[in-house]
């Protein structure tokens, strides 16, 4: 490189330093921000992208890409920060969630009777809420005959022997074998002498249960619903307010273990590796960018920034903002003045930069 070439590299490394230092930067991003928001506001979202390349880019960066490992061993490990943080136990519930917001919340909650009512039949016509339901009355009516009835209470020989033996054997016979013998003995007698007694009253239970558990259904439903009534909720919200408000999160938290907590977030993401591959999600994520365009693919791009609440300032500040602590370390250590050289060396060292040298010379 002739001396000519070399000082001319050098006073365009110094004008490209310039531009940096002493915040002379922030005025170059004020600048090239405003030159772009001028420019998007002549253009139109379908001028610069396609729903076809949007589309494309969610099957290879949302469907696809696989998810780092790191990120999931990262959100579990924050998850317990979080649940074993030392504030838990100083943060009160009402500390993050206003009264006036759980008021709202409440409100909101109380409007939807069609979502409550939904609810309350799903859970209810359940086969797991018949089962539990018909439990609980069978033990009910079990206990009321071997505690309260006068069958229990009968002269009829064995008969209340057969029904207490009936309740508390299992508790006895894991501590006494020699009592556990001795009942088994009576019981024996007693079922040789009412050998279909104890059969017949739990048949008779259960045919009592089965032909009434729908109607028992109904009445749970129809207290649910009474209970859960609009007038009935909005009542219950100081009640609930008073009964949480006061509470550290550490009680909450206490209740979760940290590695349950991260079970939990491998479960979703497992969830998620799934549901990302299902036709449901490629037919939803179709249909949104498809909406998105006939809403805004004519618009230009500056009209929807600004629906999203996005403006010139903002941007500006945010880069500034963002930028400025890296800028001047890079220029600090030496590495923008290394990165500028780097790429206008690659002109002046080229032949045809010393040839129109030459030439002028």
């Amino acid at each position: 490189m002739n001396d000519l070439l070399n000082q001319l590299l050098e006073a365009h490394i110094e004008h490209e330093l310039n531009a940096f230092k002493n915040g002379a930067y922030q005025k170059t991003v004020k600048e090239e921000v405003s030159a772009i928001f001028r420019w998007i506001s002549h253009i139109k979202l379908k001028d610069i992208i396609t729903p076809e390349q949007i589309l494309e880019l969610i099957k290879q960066k949302v469907v696809e890409s696989p998810v780092p490992g790191g990120i999931t061993e990262l959100t579990g490990e924050m998850s317990r920060k979080v649940l074993t943080s030392i504030h838990n136990e100083k943060t009160l519930f009402e500390d993050i969630f206003a009264r006036k917001q759980f008021d709202h919340f409440m409100d909101k909650g109380t409007s939807l009777s069609n979502v409550r009512t939904y609810l309350i039949k799903k859970v209810l016509n359940s086969p797991a809420y018949s089962k539990l339901i018909s439990n609980i009355i069978y033990i009910a009516i079990k206990e009321y005959l071997i505690t309260e009835s006068k069958i229990a209470q009968t002269k009829i020989p064995g008969v209340s022997s057969l029904l207490y033996i009936g309740k508390n054997t299992v508790k006895i016979v894991d501590h006494l074998p020699i009592l556990s013998s001795i009942i088994n003995v009576c019981k024996d007698s007693i079922n040789n002498a009412l050998p279909t007694f104890e059969t017949e009253i739990e048949n008779r239970i259960i045919e009592y249960i089965e032909s009434t558990i729908d109607n028992k259904i109904q009445h749970s439903e129809n207290f649910l619903l009474e209970l859960l009534n609009e007038d009935h909720m909005i009542a219950l919200t100081d009640q609930v307010w008073n009964s949480i408000s006061k509470t550290p999160l550490s009680e909450y938290f206490n209740t979760i273990d940290s590695n349950d907590m991260e079970d939990f977030l491998l479960i979703g993401y497992d969830f998620w590796l799934h549901f990302r591959k299902t036709p449901y999600f490629e037919n939803i994520y179709k249909e949104l960018v498809s909406y998105f365009f006939k809403k805004y693919g004519d618009n230009e791009i500056d009209i929807i920034i600004e629906d999203v609440g996005i403006n010139e300032d903002m941007v500006i500040n945010d880069i500034i903002h963002i930028i400025s602590p890296a800028i001047e370390t890079a220029l600090n250590i030496g590495y923008l003045e290394e990165r500028i050289r780097c790429r206008l060396e690659s002109f002046y060292l080229s032949e045809k930069t010393a040839s129109l040298i030459n030439v002028s010379t």
